[in-house]
């Protein structure tokens, strides 16, 4: 081989080095982003201070129970009155993410959202102890509504 074919393969084969390095570098961190991003528990949690209470419409005698959907649905566990006819009250504002494409599948329900606004979803009355969990189209978002 010449020198100049040598000079030649060795710059070369030092690049494709450099790339295959960045290229696991960038793989390693993605990777541990999203194993960070999806170790959370992907079921809700009804202890402590992150459970929301819904509240009765004294009006209706229906139970509100309130969402938002925006990167998620907040709040991720709520706890209703079971018996009680209730509204799923979605609030959206500048929505654009999959959050808007809202899935309750023991219910039956699937509802596209507009990307701002309020959206009532009507659920009936829910034994006590029944747990109704809901979901964006894509599965990554999550809530659930625990009947007591």
């Amino acid at each position: 081989m010449s020198k100049k074919h040598k000079k030649y393969y060795e710059s070369n084969n030092n690049g494709q080095k450099g790339t295959i390095i960045v290229l696991v570098f960038s793989i390693v961190i993605v990777g541990g982003f999203l194993m960070f991003m999806l170790s959370g528990s992907q079921e809700a949690e009804f202890s402590g201070n992150n459970v929301v209470q819904a509240k009765i419409d004294e009006a209706t005698g229906k139970q509100i129970i309130d969402l938002t959907a925006r990167g998620g649905y907040k709040p991720g566990s709520i706890e209703a009155k079971a018996g009680i006819d209730s509204i799923l009250r979605v609030a959206t504002n500048n929505t654009y993410d999959c959050s808007l494409g809202l899935r309750i599948p023991s219910l039956g329900i699937s509802k596209n959202l507009p990307s701002t606004g309020i959206t009532d979803i009507p659920i009936s009355a829910q034994k006590a102890g029944t747990v109704v969990k809901g979901t964006c189209t894509m599965g990554m978002y999550y809530f659930a509504i625990k009947f007591t």
